[in-house]
């Protein structure tokens, strides 16, 4: 089967990483980018229909690094992107993860680039 992905991806943070030449900061980013990755698929899992449970945990177990500042987040399963965008109740789990969790993963990048080292 196909992968059908929900792409979660930090657009511009390669550049001010590249820039700050820091390991530390740049390993601290990653870890940051992989905890809400994880937090948005665990969300997104609890918030999706269940019917036998499969879509719940193949989301859940579904987090893959991509580079140090992405990762993907989806389901094997060939209903999965139907049940995001037309359950009739329960649609737009995955996207309601990420919209909840946008804000504060900005504010704790930002807070680790003040701290500096």
């Amino acid at each position: 089967m196909s992968r059908q992905p929900f792409n979660i991806s930090v657009s511009g943070l390669s550049e001010v990483l590249s820039q700050l030449d820091d390991a530390e900061i740049a390993r601290d980013i990653g870890r940051i980018t992989e905890t809400y990755a994880r937090k948005i698929a665990n969300e997104s899992a609890a918030n999706a229909p269940v019917d036998t449970g499969r879509l719940k945990n193949s989301l859940a177990s579904s987090p893959k690094k991509e580079s140090e500042t992405s990762w993907t987040i989806g389901s094997d399963l060939p209903y999965a992107l139907l049940q995001e965008y037309e359950h009739r109740t329960k649609k737009g789990f995955t996207r309601k993860a990420v919209w909840d969790n946008r804000t504060p993963f900005r504010e704790k990048i930002a807070e680790r680039l003040s701290e500096g080292r």
